[in-house]
């Protein structure tokens, strides 16, 4: 399984990066079109920095189908906010669909656009990880995506209701369409950082590396599935 796997912001990548070579080994650095990777040859794995925000992970993502033959997986991996009294700090949520929570449009009857997570590779997860795997417990359900700093318990029931989504992030959507247009399979997973129901900065930057190492752990029992 060629497995694309795209952080979203440098602490992410450096979470991931770190894990998977303790792992499998270091990493090879090299460059793919413009954008640096780190490859993993004996899993068969590349990880990316995608960028901040949706526009620019799929960017990001795009770039990197392009120049990657035969990629049969890219997944967003990064932390996110609970917007599910279920899901705590620390708990991991494998996307069965990313939902962009903050597209408007008349045309689709206030209906957000939702792009489904592989469900060959949720099934296969599914199989490989159980409800609590001790330091965290694993989740499947909906993530919700959009460029919009959640930190208030009134947006945070919104965006909830409106997608039944456990975890809120940014990029999950842009990577979803840039998939989607490459005709790859795509899975999104986050690690919880914070409860996004306050301001959040500092929760965020004392949970993302436990939370990111997390992701990791899920990401490496998926490729050894």
């Amino acid at each position: 399984m060629s497995l694309l796997v795209i952080a979203p912001i440098t602490a992410e990548f450096e979470a991931l990066a770190s894990a998977f070579d303790e792992h499998w080994g270091a990493g090879v650095l090299h460059h793919t079109g413009r954008v640096s990777v780190r490859e993993y040859a004996a899993a068969d794995v590349v990880l990316a920095e995608g960028g901040f925000g949706k526009a620019q992970f799929g960017v990001t993502t795009q770039h990197l189908l392009d120049h990657l033959p035969g990629v049969s997986l890219v997944v967003c991996a990064g932390v996110a906010g609970a917007l599910a009294e279920s899901v705590r700090v620390g708990d991991v949520v494998v996307g069965t669909a990313t939902v962009e929570h903050d597209f408007y449009s008349g045309i689709l009857r206030g209906v957000p656009p939702q792009f489904e997570g592989s469900g060959e590779h949720i099934a296969r997860l599914a199989g490989a990880v159980g409800e609590d795997e001790g330091r965290y417990r694993v989740h499947f359900g909906p993530i919700a995506s959009g460029d919009q700093w959640i930190g208030d318990p009134l947006r945070r029931e919104e965006i909830h209701a409106r997608t039944d989504a456990l975890a809120v992030a940014f990029e999950g959507a842009g990577g979803a369409r840039a998939a989607l247009f490459s005709g790859v399979p795509y899975l999104e997973i986050r690690g919880i950082s914070d409860m996004a129901d306050r301001e959040i900065l500092d929760e965020l930057v004392a949970n993302l590396p436990g939370a990111a190492t997390n992701v990791a752990d899920v990401v490496m029992k998926l490729v050894e599935a």
